[in-house]
């Protein structure tokens, strides 16, 4: 057997070994699905037992507003498609916590920054981030049973992002931390306007070394996140309620 046909064959095993890897984390996480309900579910339960009502109309706003955040990053993606890809993920990275917070802020200041309306903003907010990230598990499933070259690209690239996970609950998990986060992040800049100058790097800092560790290992990453979410948190909680 020449090298050729060794490299040939290995890159077979590796492609199948990938496929199956897929196939099993794709499965794992369509059975759990319903379980990332349960994290806006849960948190409007914890508030409503200190006391604090949902306000719906402030939750939709807040889901309308995660919403514009998006919108405005396009344009951004347009601008760098054509730079090499790891100073591109660097730049898309970046503009997550200034469109994010700009966009959290503005809406406070159009409308309220009262306790129990900041806390309903959050939740919404981190709420359609879910609904999202169900939307992202599957069509990333949908990838599942397809073999062409641009699954498996789209495979392998997950894969080395720290996409395809033995457990799913850690999927949950991130749910839960980077709820806390959001809504963390609402009542901080409620409470304060001018706090936006620290939480826009913090946001892009805490997404870019969550995306540095996802690539090496989820426990380290969900334990990263779960520290900025719960401490963002528990400070938003101590300024504002």
């Amino acid at each position: 057997m020449n090298l050729e046909t060794m490299n040939r064959n290995n890159e077979v095993t590796l492609e199948q070994t990938l496929d199956v890897k897929f196939k099993t984390a794709s499965r794992r996480s369509l059975i759990i699905m319903p379980l990332y309900v349960l994290v806006p579910v849960l948190f409007a339960v914890a508030f409503h037992l200190a006391g604090y009502e949902l306000e719906w109309k402030a939750f939709g706003l807040g889901a309308l507003g995660w919403m514009i955040a998006l919108v405005l990053r396009a344009p951004v993606g347009l601008l760098i498609q054509r730079m090499p890809q790891p100073k591109a993920k660097k730049i898309m990275i970046a503009s997550s916590g200034v469109m994010e917070e700009s966009v959290r802020l503005i809406l406070l200041a159009l409308t309220s920054v009262a306790s129990s309306w900041a806390l309903s903003i959050g939740q919404g907010w981190a709420a359609i981030e879910v609904i999202y990230t169900m939307v992202s598990v599957i069509a990333i499933a949908s990838l599942a049973n397809r073999t062409d070259e641009k699954a498996m690209e789209a495979k392998a690239f997950l894969e080395a992002q720290g996409s395809i996970q033995t457990s799913p609950l850690w999927g949950i998990l991130e749910r839960i931390w980077a709820s806390a986060f959001h809504i963390g992040c609402t009542l901080i800049v409620a409470s304060n306007p001018w706090t936006v100058v620290l939480l826009i790097p913090l946001h892009s800092g805490v997404n870019a070394l969550v995306v540095k560790l996802a690539a090496k290992s989820i426990p380290k990453s969900s334990l990263a996140i779960a520290v900025f979410g719960l401490g963002s948190l528990a400070i938003g909680i101590t300024l504002m309620l």
